[in-house]
């Protein structure tokens, strides 16, 4: 009897508690647990590290935006110039093979071979994520 509760437990919450995996070619995996459900809760993680979860993200459609704290590009060596911050943008949820873009969140500059500035909005970065 204990058994049969036990197993009915695990199948129930199993069911009520959708969940998404994904890895990413760039060594980023995230997670989106409560998928089918309005109270979903995200979580990254690079490398073989620790889930973080993201406090602040945006699904629309098929898509999701996730703003993680000091996700920013290396800066320039003139100070008074801004530093580009990202959000991470992962199209196609549910395809096969999303994909995982960087998305500028302000104008700014990057000070990789030289010091280039970048305007908002603009995506840089992407690699292919797979549904584990």
């Amino acid at each position: 009897m204990k058994f049969f509760f036990s197993l009915l437990f695990f199948l129930s919450s199993n069911l009520l508690t959708k969940e998404l995996v994904l890895k990413c070619e760039n060594n980023y995996s995230f997670k989106f647990s409560n998928f089918n459900a309005n109270n979903k809760i995200s979580s990254y993680k690079f490398n073989d590290g620790d889930w973080i979860e993201i406090k602040e993200f945006k699904f629309k459609d098929n898509n999701v935006e996730l703003f993680i704290p000091n996700m920013e590009y290396l800066a320039c060596s003139d100070d008074n110039l801004p530093v580009c911050r990202y959000s991470i943008l992962i199209s196609g949820l549910t395809n096969q093979r999303p994909i995982f873009t960087e998305s500028v969140l302000k104008d700014c500059f990057i000070g990789t071979m030289g010091c280039n500035e970048y305007s908002k909005g603009l995506k840089l970065n992407q690699s292919l994520c797979k549904i584990k």
